[in-house]
């Protein structure tokens, strides 16, 4: 039997986390292969820090920090597509690349389509909250911790965020 303390945390964080942070990673990189590759590259990175012994207060919060730095680091080192992938070496037309996104992964309704689109197009000052929040059921603190702001800044971002959602969707509230 295993008593590495150590290994028993990682072992439980992964079970309890690894879809959530799989589907946090999904929706910012929208290809299935990279996301998974981030999210284990995410909880090798846990495992480094519970080896080094690295005290940690929300285990769950700190995840969520690696998943995000990670998504960050991704998007700077992306490279753009040529034009000369874009382009039929038959006949010369341009056309778009097809896009694999975390949406027909996610199978998600025509509703939660439109939403995930309109979460999207909001500031990601205010997209990361409002996704922690309502897809993966963070609370305010965990949030200001996952993304290394005070609570109070939290909960304004989710705030400002909704009210920014409701006029992206047109679901403003009438006063």
């Amino acid at each position: 039997m295993n008593t590495d303390p150590a290994q028993q945390s990682f072992e439980q964080l992964y079970e309890a986390q690894s879809d959530a942070i799989f589907r946090f990673i999904l929706i910012r990189v929208s290809d299935r292969e990279r996301a998974l590759d981030l999210t284990q590259e995410a909880f090798t990175r846990l495992w480094q820090a519970l080896l080094d012994g690295k005290e940690m207060t929300n285990a769950r919060a700190f995840l969520y920090t690696i998943a995000h730095n990670l998504i960050i680091d991704w998007y700077r080192k992306k490279k753009a597509v040529s034009l000369e992938a874009m382009t039929d070496p038959e006949t010369g037309e341009t056309y778009e690349p097809p896009q694999e996104g975390a949406i027909k992964d996610l199978e998600l309704s025509a509703e939660g389509r439109f939403l995930v689109d309109a979460i999207k197009r909001l500031p990601p000052s205010y997209r990361d909250p409002i996704q922690l929040r309502f897809v993966e059921g963070m609370s305010p603190p965990e949030i200001g911790k996952a993304l290394g702001i005070s609570t109070n800044a939290a909960s304004v971002r989710l705030t400002r965020g909704i009210e920014e959602l409701r006029k992206i969707t047109g679901y403003e509230i009438e006063q």
